[in-house]
């Protein structure tokens, strides 16, 4: 059986046109539910389905590239976030100590 992609797992399917493996589950269709782990009180014993590729009901881990990248940059704007209230922490921090 030849294929025009990699074959390494018969249930590997190629990404759909136009879309790319979901950024918040890496394709995994789940993430944490962040509410206890192994004493989960939401009764999704620690995970959830993905909120950005829908998980179960979405399109098997994937989402449009547009998605992704609006995604991406939002995720670029709040590491630069906490980076600038680091540095301001850690200046308040040096300033009080000197």
């Amino acid at each position: 059986m030849s294929t025009d992609y990699d074959d390494w797992d018969h249930y590997d399917h190629p990404v759909p046109e136009g879309y790319t493996l979901c950024p918040r589950c890496d394709g995994n269709q789940t993430v944490a539910c962040h509410c206890g782990g192994d004493l989960c009180v939401c009764d999704n014993q620690g995970e959830r389905y993905c909120p950005l590729c829908g998980g179960e009901y979405g399109d098997e881990g994937y989402v449009k590239k547009e998605v992704a990248e609006k995604y991406l940059a939002r995720q670029r704007e709040m590491h630069a976030a906490f980076q600038k209230g680091w540095a301001e922490a850690e200046a308040r921090t040096k300033a009080a100590t000197e």
